[in-house]
């Protein structure tokens, strides 16, 4: 069997071109139905937000333009130019397929209204985040209850991109790399826009709401089942746990300790993979990492979760997990307090391992 580990789930977003007919995504040659954006591209060119290319492809892999991008955010949340409104560019002219969609986003200070727009240049992730958080007014907090590891304080776009990790746009997981300078491609476009849209749809509803106290959204609503009484293959789990504490002896660090109602959580997002045949972080029965420690009401300053699959024992678990830099980054993080372990296996007998660490 062969061994792996994963770290992060799948990043996403969209972009459209502007040179067909709105066409569904099942039209698109390059857009299978196991691809992970295929429902995002297919809502979103079914509403004429994103198009195709005349060869009948989506073009899953190109990067989007700044000016494509101004189009699809601006076609999704419904914003126009007022009439007397005329940017600064001179580099856009009336002409191009985007102005009133660029006119629209810049009056409103989404783009900067400056001599220069460029209209053809990629736009790149940490501009992504930006441009969401603003055209759907999302409250941007100082929290850093998800951080990456290639985004600091002296990024301008850290405080946009924590937001929408925090709210499940953008699927990257806790530590790892965000790439804020890559290029975003046209099938991450769809996914980053398609999640913004649900977001705001629930606020509006009032499923989901800010709450000043706690600085951060919450979804009020949001129901799943309770977590099982019994947690199964505890003695595997809870000698992982021991083997993280040794390695933060090693390091002189204080040993985690070992939370009861943490284990119940991660042994369910264990046996969740399982019954649902996925390994990624992002749940969909219990949503975000961070999303499901609330629903089962607890409560954290900060958390991580390290997942890994087909390991056959605690000792290789731990191991796996220890030579990557992400997954070393949350077993040696000394602001966690607290640990919580999960493991199940399918019916093939494939191994699934959780570690949810957190900071009370």
């Amino acid at each position: 069997m062969k061994l792996r580990i994963q770290a992060t789930a799948l990043a996403a977003t969209l972009a459209l071109a502007t040179l067909t007919a709105p066409a569904q995504a099942a039209t698109f040659q390059d857009v299978p139905k196991s691809h992970y954006a295929y429902e995002a591209i297919d809502v979103l060119s079914d509403k004429g937000i994103v198009g195709g290319y005349p060869d009948g492809t989506y073009g899953i892999n190109q990067p989007v333009t700044r000016a494509q991008a101004a189009k699809i955010i601006a076609l999704a949340a419904g914003m126009k130019p007022s009439a007397n409104f005329q940017p600064d560019f001179q580099d856009v002219s009336p002409a191009h397929g985007s102005y009133q969609h660029i006119r629209a986003l810049t009056e409103r200070g989404i783009f900067n209204n400056s001599e220069h727009f460029n209209p053809n240049a990629p736009l790149t992730r940490g501009q992504m985040a930006k441009i969401i958080t603003l055209a759907y007014d999302i409250i941007v907090d100082d929290n850093d209850l998800i951080t990456f590891r290639d985004v600091n304080r002296l990024n301008g776009y850290k405080g946009y991109i924590t937001t929408i990790a925090e709210l499940g746009i953008t699927t990257t997981a806790q530590g790892e790399a965000f790439k804020p300078n890559d290029d975003v491609t046209r099938a991450q476009m769809a996914a980053f826009v398609k999640r913004a849209m649900d977001f705001d749809a629930k606020r509006k509803s009032g499923e989901i709401y800010y709450d000043k106290t706690q600085q951060k959204y919450v979804d009020k609503t949001y129901s799943i089942p309770e977590p099982p009484p019994a947690v199964k293959d505890d003695t595997f789990a809870a000698d992982t746990i021991k083997l993280v504490n040794k390695e933060r002896a090693s390091q002189k660090l204080a040993a985690l300790k070992v939370d009861t109602a943490l284990n119940k959580i991660a042994q369910t997002k264990a046996e969740d993979m399982v019954k649902n045949n996925y390994f990624a972080h992002l749940s969909p029965t219990y949503g975000s990492v961070g999303t499901m420690l609330d629903t089962f009401k607890y409560s954290w300053t900060a958390y991580g979760e390290n997942i890994a699959k087909g390991y056959t024992s605690p000792n290789s678990a731990v191991e796996g997990w220890m030579s990557s830099k992400g997954h070393r980054a949350n077993i040696l993080q000394s602001k966690f307090t607290n640990i919580g372990a999960g493991y199940s296996t399918d019916a093939d007998g494939t191994t699934y391992w959780v570690h949810i660490f957190t900071a009370k």
